[in-house]
């Protein structure tokens, strides 16, 4: 399905550990997106929106408060906000990075292409992070005072 021109195997049903730590959160949750994409997708790698991280910091407190997730974003409390996945209430930034995100990868793929209601409620991670209309990535980070972390990632056109 890549046309032979990758060497890209698809494989959506993969499983991977996640990359050494950069040291940067924002970038290894990028990293990890991409790991996904590239590696059992064969689609292109998103760009980091470092221009959206207040924002998805901003949600991803704002839900920890509320402990909603996606609260922020369905209150539009900032921009650039685009399609969102949340790791709620994870026990560290590492958890997120390693578990979360491999769990969203999981939900896919959708049974149908007319994706919506409940298709979307199971499968809604997977589609906003394999959107080939979304080019960026933004993710936002907040731990609470009890130490459970919340984390957003924005997908922005």
């Amino acid at each position: 399905g890549n046309g032979g021109m990758t060497g890209c195997l698809q494989d959506i049903a993969c499983k991977l550990a996640a990359p050494p730590s950069t040291g940067d959160i924002y970038q290894d949750c990028v990293n990890r997106i991409n790991q996904f994409l590239t590696q059992c997708a064969c689609l292109p790698a998103l760009t980091r929106a470092t221009d959206g991280e207040a924002c998805a910091n901003q949600m991803a407190a704002y839900d920890a408060g509320k402990n909603s997730a996606h609260a922020g974003a369905i209150d539009k409390i900032c921009t650039p906000s685009g399609s969102q996945n949340e790791c709620p209430g994870y026990a560290s930034n590492t958890q997120v990075i390693s578990l979360c995100m491999q769990q969203m990868w999981d939900e896919g793929p959708p049974p149908t292409s007319s994706c919506t209601g409940t298709y979307y409620e199971q499968h809604g991670h997977y589609i906003n992070m394999t959107d080939p209309s979304v080019h960026r990535v933004a993710c936002g980070f907040f731990t609470t005072s009890s130490g459970d972390v919340w984390a957003a990632q924005n997908f922005l056109r």
